[in-house]
């Protein structure tokens, strides 16, 4: 299992984000066929220039899902668009780091 680095610092365009709200949106938005359906997750970064958060999922140790929120609830499970990283590592290498080279 991988955890996040307590002095951990997001490049931009990725920010620190710890407000319930957005899982509580994510919630909201999904439809009982979407992947996170059930799942319990806590927020942990935004992405500043879009509507992409970064969730750790609770009963999942080490597993994460980035998520754009479409602040409306979605009927197809293709909706809101999430994409799974076994290990923060993972999402570091596949989706931080070249956000923030193409930022």
């Amino acid at each position: 299992m991988t955890t996040i680095p307590e002095d951990f610092t997001y490049l931009e365009p990725w920010e620190d984000e710890t407000s319930d709200r957005f899982a509580d949106e994510l919630s909201k938005e999904i439809s009982s066929e979407h992947i996170l359906f059930g799942v319990q997750v806590k927020t942990l970064a935004r992405r500043c220039d879009r509507d992409d958060f970064l969730f750790s999922l609770i009963e999942q140790p080490g597993t994460y899902a980035q998520v754009h929120l479409t602040w409306k609830h979605e009927e197809s499970a293709d909706w809101p668009k999430t994409l799974l990283f076994s290990s923060f590592e993972d999402w570091v290498n596949t989706s931080m780091l070249p956000d923030n080279r193409d930022y």
